[in-house]
């Protein structure tokens, strides 16, 4: 690990601060650890029993946060211990890198209400307004949510409709001539509740991808990344509409109906660049709960997911032979992405064996098909074309069992995937129809938690996961474009396990609650990605894929609010962490990418509903790398940074059942220029105003 100072520097103010506790009892105004247990057990169990390391932001500290420019769900967990975030251009998807693992897509598994989603990107449907609660699942949980979950989950609990939270209309304007527009309703009446929203943004003029830094990277070697610099302001609108319809009855059964719309588009940054030309983005679920009398609950979930993200790319810029920038914005290529997810399908029992003993028994079935093609942009003939589809199926079994009083809870599961990849086309490979694939691969975790007394307890868990691969790498070819790819059937499912110990405390007299969660881990056959130049193509690059040993991963995670006097209150997360890759002849040693040694938060909020709110932000990050060779130039190697946002907000009731809501959120106060992911660069400073009124019924 680094003995650098900075880190000590900040764990003694974790530390330290937990001495500046008050007298009041209020409760820690925000969600603390294990508010909610349904993501880490999948089961409706009481909260203090969870032995598995999870976080969750509650939808009262998402509106406490301030306002970011680029509004996705990686916004709103980047303050969690275990969590390092990474982000692109506006409609990409977050990338959230979850305990050291470092990857987002084959490591990180994005659930939307339950259901996994079958690519990050579709997290970008959820507007962070349409959001209840995210929980953040710490450690290898495919024993629980299939494959992609060696560093955890992410699980997006959209919002339903409540009492009191009526009909509300607001208006934001920020940097960059940034605006949003957001409507929504929302009411529960008796056993029926609905919420309904629609959500406008729009942004004219930003600079993401700085031709400074594509041409540096050029001078330097690395000529794909020119090419799509943003030589011109860009721009970019999202149109989202979300819905959810639910019932209860008195009985304890249930059904829920909820869909999610997203229209983006991106372009600009050059003439005839377009990054998303009209994309289209759903999620659907359908949600029902059956108490069977006493001794069961009975729970199906299903949905529809799908998007397709049209594009066109141009020749773009490049530097002549006297180092003179050089635009050509003939367009090349017009492609179409549009993976759909028809029927993901969950099945589960929970069986009472008594008070104190939860036997649960699930099964899943998805039935994935991905197609994507490529025209030239001036003729429109066929350039490439590759469609696959992929079922999975998967049965799991989970105990979990109450000793000594209810303070000793055991939990224990196993899972078993199978996957078949079938009617696979391939227009750039020799063979264009290759045989169908299989693949399979069980899974295990368990873990224990022991409450020794009112304000202390411990847990321990471990579990292993495992990732296939995508489909794309080991069936597609392609040898048009700017991007190039080369399949490898040979790659072979990664693998990972890990162990974690951790103690939670909490006090409401001082107002405090700390948790601390080593962990350590190993993956084998770790996938990785890369892109070389392409010495056919200027400014081109060629995709390969290989499996590239192993890697030993461990570190610390540590959470702590604390109240220090009357509406005053702390918030530092701090994560220390070492992922090296090891059992490799090439990369031996080197940082898996993707996994700083540091990073971490600590903020202030006054609360103070008569007179003001306020919140600040401090977020830092040690260096990391963009690939598992360690490529040390400007951008591959992303800097170390701190950062510092801001909000101030108050609600004014205005007239009965009328409230009126201000704030003004400040993002990035000290104008820091640091890489977000590789050359996309973070927005400088900018301030956002907002203001709405609210109607509650």
């Amino acid at each position: 690990m680094r003995s650098g100072k900075s880190w000590w520097a900040l764990a003694w103010v974790l530390i330290l601060s937990a001495g500046a506790a008050a007298s009041a009892e209020e409760k820690v105004p925000t969600a603390r650890m294990e508010e909610v247990v349904v993501t880490a057990t999948k089961t409706r169990v009481d909260p203090a029993s969870n032995p598995f390391t999870m976080y969750s932001v509650e939808r009262e500290d998402i509106e406490r946060q301030p306002a970011p420019y680029i509004t996705n769900i990686g916004q709103l967990v980047q303050d969690l211990p275990g969590v390092s975030l990474g982000q692109v251009y506006p409609l990409g998807p977050p990338w959230i890198h979850l305990r050291g693992t470092g990857y987002f897509i084959g490591r990180t598994i994005y659930v939307v209400d339950g259901l996994p989603l079958l690519e990050p990107i579709l997290s970008t449907t959820i507007n962070p307004y349409d959001v209840e609660r995210i929980d953040v699942l710490l450690g290898p949980s495919s024993a629980l949510y299939g494959a992609n979950a060696s560093g955890g989950v992410v699980n997006v609990v959209t919002r339903s409709g409540q009492e009191g939270m009526g009909a509300a209309g607001y208006v934001a304007a920020g940097g960059n001539n940034t605006l949003r527009g957001i409507a929504s309703v929302g009411d529960r009446s008796g056993p029926w509740n609905y919420y309904f929203s629609a959500i406008l943004e729009h942004s004219g003029g930003y600079e993401h991808q700085p031709v400074e830094a594509g041409v540096k990277l050029w001078r330097l070697g690395k000529r794909q990344y020119l090419p799509s610099s943003t030589l011109e302001d860009a721009r970019w609108e999202k149109h989202h509409l979300s819905g959810r319809i639910g019932w209860r009855g008195e009985q304890g059964a249930m059904a829920s109906i909820a869909a999610h719309y997203l229209e983006a588009n991106q372009a600009g940054g050059q003439p005839n660049l377009v990054t998303t030309d009209n994309g289209d983005q759903w999620i659907t679920s359908l949600q029902t709960e059956v108490p069977l009398q006493d001794w069961a609950l009975l729970r199906f979930k299903g949905g529809y997911q799908y998007f397709l993200r049209p594009s066109q790319s141009t020749r773009g810029l490049s530097l002549d032979a006297g180092g003179n920038l050089v635009l050509d914005s003939t367009p090349t290529q017009e492609s179409k992405w549009g993976p759909r997810r028809f029927i993901p399908l969950e099945l589960q029992g929970d069986i009472f064996l008594g008070r104190d003993n939860t036997l649960t028994v699930g099964t899943f079935y998805s039935y994935f098909r991905d197609e994507r093609r490529a025209y030239n942009a001036l003729t429109g003939a066929l350039q490439s074309e590759s469609h696959w589809k992929i079922d999975n199926t998967a049965l799991y079994l989970q105990d979990q069992q109450f000793l000594f009083d209810r303070r000793l809870s055991l939990i224990a599961g196993i899972r078993h995937d199978m996957w078949r990849y079938y009617d696979i086309f391939d227009s750039g490979s020799t063979d264009q129809r290759p045989s169908s694939v299989d693949k399979d691969y069980t899974t295990y975790r368990g873990g224990a938690r022991f409450k020794v007394n009112d304000w202390l307890a411990l847990r321990s868990s471990a579990g292993t996961a495992f990732w296939p691969g995508a489909a794309v790498w080991f069936f597609q070819n392609v040898r048009t474009g700017r991007t190039w790819r080369e399949a490898n059937p040979d790659l072979q499912p990664e693998k990972t396990w890990m162990v974690d110990f951790g103690a939670d405390l909490s006090s409401a007299k001082t107002g405090t609650a700390l948790s601390i969660t080593p962990y350590y881990g190993k993956i084998k056959d770790m996938v990785s990605y890369r892109y070389d130049e392409n010495p056919l193509v200027p400014g081109g690059s060629i995709v390969r894929t290989q499996n590239l040993g192993g890697a030993k991963i461990y570190g610390v995670e540590t959470l702590l609010w604390q109240r220090i006097v009357e509406n005053l209150y702390f918030r530092g997360s701090l994560t220390l962490n070492r992922s090296r890759i090891e059992d490799t002849d090439v990369n031996d040693g080197n940082q898996l990418r993707n996994a700083p040694d540091y990073h971490g938060s600590v903020g202030i909020q006054y609360l103070n509903p008569q007179l003001f709110n306020a919140d600040l932000r401090v977020r830092f990050s040690d260096s990391r790398y963009y690939d598992d060779e360690n490529t040390d130039l400007p951008y591959f190697k992303m800097k170390s940074y701190e950062t510092v946002d801001a909000k101030i907000w108050r609600d004014w009731p205005v007239a009965p059942n009328w409230i009126l809501t201000t704030s003004l959120s400040a993002i990035n106060i000290l104008d820091k220029d640091y890489e977000l992911e590789l050359h996309y660069v973070a927005p400088g400073f900018s301030l956002e105003t907002l203001i709405g009124l609210r109607y509650v019924f």
